[in-house]
């Protein structure tokens, strides 16, 4: 996949069966761990840098038809029924699950379970969303997590000359540009002279690149709190700096009235923004469904939700194949009363 550094753990036998990967951008702040690549554990981790601190990303797989216990797992926090129980709970790390089946065997006789999930410590749950993917036709449903949180990303290498830029606009604004009668003295006139002509080649190299590449910005970032507010922050700043320096008692009993009120400010700020949140998110695709995803950020563990076979005895994997086998179900069972007629009625 391009842009993307691939980090992968094939099973041992070469063959087209278990494994796992992790693919990571090329742009994003990580670094790799280790690989096993045994014939009972394939594994891939990564360490991502992120403001939260750093993440290991690992992706891993377990055969089922291997019996595991808890000493297996207790480097992988992985396992699955009271093994899984038994290696999380004292690392205090959590299961993160939609709660639904993710595997539907395509033997109609076997129940689908729950074999793919994801583990988790040290993160908030409120930062943490996990959902399924319907797009793909294999037996398995994949999850798709979400950290909300910026990752850091490496800076970019800045090119000179951009791909479609005008090479004779470059020649012509660097030839204007130019001053060949520079008078050099000392070696500071030389650093001068070094930047000052560093300088004009990239101004010359924006004025020859396209249009859309160094586009001034539109809009500038909308402000996160209120004039009220970032003047008491500022104030509140002043202050300590202040008494740092006086140790003047009374600077700080002012500066703990404002940082007093600081807090309940915001408080109320908070209380709004939650507020205004809720009243514009709605359940359809005009605010890209943000009620779901408000209510999926802050639900703590799914609850589990066992599977429903459909009217042709297969397994309904869709949430739109769970309504149709609810509805139909429905339909059979509440059908409407038969009405007697009048001659009946006054025969009894």
């Amino acid at each position: 996949m391009e842009g993307y550094v691939c980090y992968r753990a094939d099973h041992p036998t070469g063959r087209a069966r278990g494994g796992a990967v992790v693919l990571a951008k090329q742009d994003l702040a990580h670094y790799h761990l280790h690989t096993v690549t045994s014939s009972d554990t394939q594994l891939a981790a990564i360490m991502v840098e992120t403001p939260l601190g750093e993440i290991l990303v690992a992706a891993a797989y377990l055969p089922p038809n291997i019996p595991w216990n808890r000493a297996e797992f207790d480097s992988l926090a992985d396992s699955r029924g009271t093994a899984l129980h038994e290696a999380l709970t004292p690392c205090s790390a959590q299961v993160l699950a939609t709660g639904r089946p993710t595997h539907f065997p395509y033997n109609r006789q076997s129940t689908p379970s729950c074999i793919d999930f994801f583990i988790f410590k040290g993160i908030p749950n409120s930062v943490l969303s996990v959902r399924e993917e319907y797009d793909l036709s294999s037996d398995h449903l994949p999850l798709l997590t979400t950290i909300n949180t910026a990752a850091q990303r490496i800076p970019k290498k800045r090119r000179l000359v951009l791909p479609g830029s005008n090479i004779q606009r470059f020649k012509a604004e660097l030839n204007s540009l130019i001053n060949l009668n520079t008078q050099i003295l000392s070696v500071e006139d030389v650093d001068a002279a070094v930047q000052t002509l560093l300088d004009q080649v990239h101004a010359a190299a924006a004025n020859a690149a396209p249009a859309h590449i160094y586009s001034a910005p539109t809009s500038q970032r909308p402000r996160t709190f209120s004039p009220i507010l970032e003047g008491l922050l500022a104030l509140k700043k002043r202050l300590r700096r202040e008494y740092v320096r006086t140790q003047d008692p009374t600077i700080d009993r002012i500066y703990r009235r404002i940082a007093n009120r600081v807090r309940k400010e915001l408080i109320i700020s908070k209380r709004n923004a939650t507020d205004t949140m809720l009243e514009e998110a709605t359940a359809d695709e005009s605010s890209k469904f943000a009620l779901w995803k408000l209510s999926s950020r802050y639900k703590r563990q799914a609850a589990p939700k066992f599977p429903v076979r459909l009217p042709d005895d297969t397994w309904a994997r869709s949430p739109m194949d769970r309504a149709e086998a609810f509805a139909c179900n429905l339909e059979e069972r509440f059908k409407p009363f038969e009405t007697a007629s009048h001659a009946r009625i006054q025969r009894k």
